[in-house]
């Protein structure tokens, strides 16, 4: 078991618990935070504009937990509803979308620290 306030994560994603059984996903990217707005076990506890885009979501799950989500999502970085609106679509549309079938890349972190440290 972790101590309270270790961070997991790189400054795209990351996660914390700030007391026992809640835990805390902070993200810089529109596309994990719309994952996790869509999740119903968890609610938006902090919006951030200053500095770039921020979100942070609470979940009442563990810290283990939030390290399984996160590794989830970063190995898989389509929204969830992706597939059935990639099929609405067609594929001449979509790989045009895509830029010929071209995968986007993760953006680079510039600062390897987390983003917030409590």
């Amino acid at each position: 078991m972790k101590p309270l306030n270790t961070v997991i994560g790189d400054c795209l994603l990351c996660t914390w618990q700030p007391s026992h059984g809640v835990t805390w996903v902070q993200t810089r990217s529109s596309l994990h935070a719309r994952r996790l707005s869509q999740r119903r076990d968890g609610r938006l506890v902090m919006r951030g504009v200053v500095g770039g885009y921020l979100r942070t979501y609470e979940f009442r799950h563990s810290l283990r937990w939030a390290g399984r989500l996160i590794s989830r999502y970063l190995r898989d970085e389509t929204p969830t509803n992706a597939q059935e609106n990639c099929f609405a679509l067609g594929k001449a549309k979509l790989s045009a979308l895509r830029g010929a079938g071209q995968r986007a890349t993760r953006p680079q972190c510039v600062n390897k620290n987390p983003p917030f440290q409590p």
